[in-house]
C-alpha cells in the first residue's frame, strides 16, 4: 500500500502561535512588566499571554492595576502579533532578511488566510500589513480626540494607540478596569471601537476583493458577498434584539454590544446585569464570531451561513446556492464539520469547568467557555475566580479557538491519499 502525505501548514501555524505565547509569558513575568509591589504567577502570565496572542481579552487580573507601561506595551505587541498571525510575521521577517519570499513560506501565508494561488504572496502580505496599519492609525487618531480631553497628551496618545490595536485585532483588552463603561455615553469612542472591531473581523481577503472591485478589475466573490451580508445581518439583528431585551439600554450601547460579541470582548454595559435572554443572544453571536482570514474567532460567519443555507436547501430538496452561485459540497461538509467539532469541544469543556468550578452557575460557565473558544473576552465574572484547573481549560480553549480549527481544516483538506478503497453503504439517519 502506497501512501502520500502532504504538508500540513496548519501544524506549523499552531507551533508558531505556541512559540509566541511562550515568549510572551516570559516577558510578562519580568519585574519591569509589573507595577511596583505586584507579582504575577507563571499560570497568570501564561493565561494573559495566551489571551493576548489568541486575541481574546479574558484575564484573571486587572491589567490596568497589574502591568506597568512596559508590560502593557508588551501586551499590545502580543495582541498585534496574534491578530496578524504567525504566518504574516514569519513571512515578513523572512522577506526582510532575504529580500524574497520562499515558496513554502508563501504557501504558509496563503493557507493561514484560506487564499488560493491566484493571489500572490507579496500582495497578500502588503494587504494585511497595509490594512492593519491604516485602520489602527485612523482609530488611534479618532480615539485621541476623545481621550485628550481627559488625560495628558502623552497618556491620551498611548491609550488611543493601545485600544485601537486591541479593537482592530478583536482582542478586547483595556486599560480602564471597566472596559468602555466610562465611555458609554461618548458616541465617538463607541463608534470608533465598534468600527475597528467590525473592520478587523471582515478578513483581509474581503478587502483585497473590494479594492479590485473599486479598480474595476472584477466583481465581488461569493465569499465576500456572504461575509458582508451575514456581518450586516448579524450586527443589525443583534442590535435590535439587545435593545428589546435589555431594559433601559440606549440604542448605541445595544449596537456596541452586538458588535463586541463578534469576538472583541469590550463592553459598555454591565454584563452581569443582563437578563437571561441577552446572555443567550450573546452566546449565539459569540459562537458564530467573525469571518475567515480576519482577526476574530468563532466558527465564522461563512460556516454558519453555509450550514444554515444547506440545511434549508436539504429540506427543500435542492442544492445550496446563494447570490447566483452554487455552494460546493466540500464547503458544505467543512462548515458542518467545523460546527460539530466546536460544539463537541465546548460541551466537554463546560463539563470540565463544572467539575473545577462547582460553585458557579452553568450559564456563566457556558458563557465563559464560548467566550474563550470564540476568542471574545466577555465574562460573567468567572475569569477572576477560576481555579488552576479552570484556568488550564480556558487557556486551552483560547488556543484551540485561535489555531485549532485552522489546523483541523488544513488536516482535513490535505488528508492522506491511499490506494485502499472501501465499499460504500448507507446509514439510516434520523
Amino acid at each position: 500500500m502506497k501512501l502520500k502525505r502532504k504538508a500540513r501548514p496548519g501544524l506549523t501555524l499552531a507551533a508558531g502561535f505556541m512559540l509566541i505565547i511562550a515568549i510572551g509569558t516570559l516577558l510578562l513575568m519580568l519585574p519591569s512588566s509589573h507595577q511596583e509591589g505586584v507579582d504575577v504567577s507563571f499560570i497568570d502570565a501564561l493565561f494573559i499571554s495566551t489571551s493576548a496572542v489568541c486575541v481574546t481579552g479574558l484575564t484573571p487580573l486587572d491589567i490596568s492595576k497589574t502591568l506597568s507601561t512596559s508590560g502593557s506595551t508588551i501586551l499590545m505587541l502580543l495582541i498585534q502579533a496574534g491578530g496578524l498571525g504567525y504566518a504574516v510575521l514569519a513571512v515578513f521577517f523572512i522577506w526582510i532578511a532575504n529580500g524574497k519570499i520562499r515558496f513554502s513560506s508563501g504557501n504558509l501565508l496563503r493557507d493561514s488566510f484560506g487564499a488560493d494561488h491566484r493571489i500572490t504572496t507579496g500582495n497578500l502580505l502588503k494587504l494585511a500589513l497595509g490594512v492593519t496599519a491604516a485602520a489602527e492609525l485612523l482609530g488611534a487618531v479618532l480615539l485621541f480626540i476623545s481621550f485628550s480631553g481627559h488625560y495628558e497628551t502623552g497618556r491620551a496618545a498611548y491609550l488611543a494607540l493601545f485600544h485601537s490595536v486591541s479593537a482592530f485585532n478583536n482582542a478586547g483588552f483595556d486599560l480602564f478596569s471597566t472596559s468602555m463603561m466610562p465611555w458609554n455615553e461618548d458616541p465617538l469612542v463607541l463608534i470608533t471601537i465598534a468600527s475597528l472591531i467590525a473592520a478587523g473581523g471582515l478578513g483581509f481577503l474581503v478587502y483585497g476583493n473590494l479594492i479590485r472591485r473599486i479598480r474595476g478589475e472584477g466583481t465581488l466573490s461569493l465569499h465576500s458577498k456572504i461575509v458582508l451580508s451575514s456581518t450586516a445581518l448579524l450586527i443589525i439583528s443583534g442590535t435590535v434584539l439587545f435593545y428589546l431585551t435589555i431594559d433601559g439600554i440606549s440604542f448605541i450601547n445595544a449596537f456596541f454590544q452586538s458588535v463586541t460579541t463578534r469576538t472583541a470582548g469590550f463592553f459598555s454595559i454591565d454584563q452581569l446585569a443582563m437578563p437571561h435572554s441577552a446572555v443567550f443572544l450573546s452566546i449565539v453571536l459569540m459562537f458564530i464570531g467573525a469571518s475567515p482570514g480576519g482577526t476574530g474567532g468563532g466558527v465564522k460567519t461563512t460556516s454558519a451561513f453555509t450550514a444554515i443555507l444547506s440545511a434549508f436547501s436539504l429540506l427543500l430538496g435542492r442544492k445550496p446556492a446563494a447570490f447566483g452561485r452554487e455552494i460546493s459540497g466540500e464547503s458544505t461538509l467543512k462548515a458542518f464539520f467545523i460546527i460539530t467539532i466546536a460544539v463537541m469541544l465546548l460541551v466537554f469543556s463546560v463539563f470540565l469547568l463544572s467539575v473545577f468550578q462547582p460553585e458557579m452557575e452553568l450559564e456563566a460557565l457556558t458563557f465563559e467557555a464560548v467566550s474563550a473558544f470564540a476568542t471574545v473576552g466577555l465574562t460573567l465574572g468567572v475569569t477572576p475566580e477560576l481555579t488552576l484547573g479552570g484556568k488550564i481549560v480556558i487557556i486551552l480553549l483560547m488556543y484551540l479557538g485561535r489555531v485549532g480549527v485552522m489546523t483541523i481544516i488544513t488536516s482535513f483538506a490535505r488528508r492522506t491519499v491511499s490506494d485502499v478503497r472501501h465499499i460504500e453503504e448507507k446509514v439510516i439517519i434520523g
